[in-house]
């Protein structure tokens, strides 16, 4: 192994070729880490210091110079970016020439391109071939994906700080950033000292997703070339399905799905003794793991061909937690013969939102979820799914407390939605989108003269925070209608309710007076409909 101090002219110098290997991480710096290495570099050069050290950057040499990057990929890759926006703003031949030589060289004889000094993933190397290092226009109707997207946009960012700059300083940032910009540039000659100086960065503090890490643990885990690519494959389709902003987030919902407890370390790791414990190959997890992400893009777009099951996923996607999800996963990775899809989640459904209106914590909600994937690892019937569901089922507290004061709970605007989509038979599938609002009819305060001679003090009381008395709007609360007249507040719910239609909002609209006894039937309606939705019965009761 062998460190010594680079400029960054030594860096992109005649036939140094930088390749990011499969088992690194994407690109992954955002416009203001962009900014702040642009910035820096500028604080630097304007204050004349003689020398700026921007980090490290360690490799494999594969051959005389070409190299592996096993860390300093973000830094290669954004000083690339920042040579190409100095390239795309300065009007000088000579020093356009000069700058297009250190990321991209022309051949001047045949104005062919040469060899790129930094080849990046293969998923995303035509796109920045072509649109970064040869600054060619992009098509109107190119479909950019996650990093190439991020390329553009901290192009843009780069072209942005220098745009009111004169080409005088332009040409003499690059010169700066050339001959007086810094890094330790480290070479080793093995995959595997690179591999274990991977890892101990990591140790150390870089910033790695657990999906980085359990990549790199796949590439690790591959023992040929043929291996890796494969992998890699996979990987790039993973990325394509989740994203990788939501990568991780999927990858701890697998873990659950798989083990069906809690974590005991960190997610990767997790995985990487899934595996030993399993005698899995890389390859075989890829494929289940491929599979699994299509499920889960599925779940999180409502793929799903009948409305009864779209307003189930859509009703748990309203609870403020997402423990929910692995149990799904579970099923939908290996389905129930004889239980339809619908049925499942339809009893995850009234489970989930028993515990939460009953305040479980987070260990006791859970442990339903564990069973039931315990359950349908062990090739479990209907019936035993139902029944295990239902001795967890408690159903006289939870329409005792939705039958209490539910305003200001978290779940009263999720319980309300979910009640609205089923006054509507499954023709019907009404996506709610904006800020939407609970809206009390009996005010909390009714100074209006209209409510003083209907409602005595303890009928306000007992009667304001229930369901019976509550509506949703779209948009912001008014509080300016809150004391109206129950006649004035029918037209600001009418108003309101014109760009969100809200069907029970809408009945309470055709109620010509607001009484106590408007507001008892209401209750009535409502709790049995709550029964019709969320009541969980024995199997044998269900058959």
């Amino acid at each position: 192994m062998k460190a010594e101090e680079k400029d960054i002219s030594s860096i992109f110098a005649d036939n140094h070729i930088y390749e990011i290997p499969k088992y690194q991480r994407p690109y992954s710096w955002t416009e203001d880490n962009v900014s702040e290495l642009i910035s820096d570099v500028a604080d630097a050069f304007e204050n004349d210091l003689i020398e700026y050290f921007i980090g490290s950057i360690i490799t494999i040499e594969k051959s005389k110079k070409q190299y592996e990057v096993v860390d300093g990929q973000q830094r290669l890759t954004t000083l690339t970016l920042i040579f190409a926006g100095l390239r795309n703003l300065i009007s000088d031949e000579t020093a356009k020439a000069e700058i297009q030589k250190k990321i991209l060289p022309i051949n001047a004889f045949t104005e062919e391109p040469e060899q790129p000094r930094l080849k990046v993933r293969n998923k995303e190397h035509l796109f920045f071939y072509e649109h970064i290092l040869l600054g060619k226009k992009i098509d109107t109707e190119y479909s950019l994906g996650e990093i190439e997207q991020k390329f553009l946009n901290n192009l843009k960012t780069v072209e942005k700080f220098f745009r009111d700059k004169n080409e005088t300083y332009l040409k003499k940032y690059a010169n700066y950033l050339l001959q007086s910009v810094y890094v330790v540039f480290v070479n080793t000659d093995s995959f595997e000292s690179a591999y274990r100086l991977f890892n101990v960065l990591n140790a150390r503090g870089l910033s790695l997703s657990n999906g980085d890490l359990l990549k790199n643990q796949l590439f690790g885990l591959s023992k040929t070339e043929l291996e890796q690519n494969k992998i890699e494959q996979y990987w790039n389709q993973l990325e394509d399905i989740i994203t990788i902003k939501h990568l991780d987030s999927f990858l701890s919902h697998y873990r659950t799905a798989l083990k069906a407890n809690k974590a005991q370390k960190d997610l990767y790791q997790e995985y990487v003794d899934y595996l030993k414990d399993n005698q899995i190959s890389a390859e075989d997890f890829c494929k289940t793991l491929v599979n699994s992400a299509k499920n889960y893009k599925k779940l999180r777009t409502l793929e799903f061909s009948d409305n009864r099951t779209k307003k189930f996923v859509q009703s748990l996607f309203n609870v403020s937690y997402d423990e929910w999800i692995p149990p799904v996963l579970a099923y939908m990775n290996k389905p129930i013969e004889n239980m339809p899809f619908d049925d499942f989640i339809g009893l995850i459904e009234k489970i989930t939102y028993q515990n939460w209106v009953r305040r479980l914590g987070r260990t006791k909600r859970n442990t339903v979820y564990y069973n039931v994937i315990n359950k349908l690892k062990g090739g479990a019937r209907e019936e035993e799914i139902t029944e295990l569901i239902y001795s967890y089922t408690n159903n006289e507290e939870f329409f005792s407390l939705l039958n209490s004061n539910v305003y200001g709970m978290s779940y009263a605007k999720a319980v309300l939605l979910r009640m609205d989509t089923a006054s509507q038979d499954d023709s019907v599938l009404k996506n709610y989108s904006g800020l939407i609002s609970i809206e009390h009819i009996l005010p909390q305060t009714g100074t209006d003269e209209y409510w003083k001679s209907r409602f005595n003090e303890e009928q306000v009381e007992n009667n304001v925070h229930k369901l019976g008395n509550l509506v949703l709007l779209s948009g912001r609360k008014n509080s300016q209608a809150q004391n109206h007249s129950f006649g004035r507040k029918r037209e600001i719910y009418q108003r309101k309710n014109e760009a969100t239609s809200f069907d029970l909002t809408k009945k309470v609209c055709d109620t010509e007076e607001w009484t106590l006894s408007e507001i008892e039937k209401r209750q009535s309606e409502l709790l049995k409909l709550a029964k019709k939705i969320w009541e969980i019965k024995t199997y044998t009761n269900v058959v």
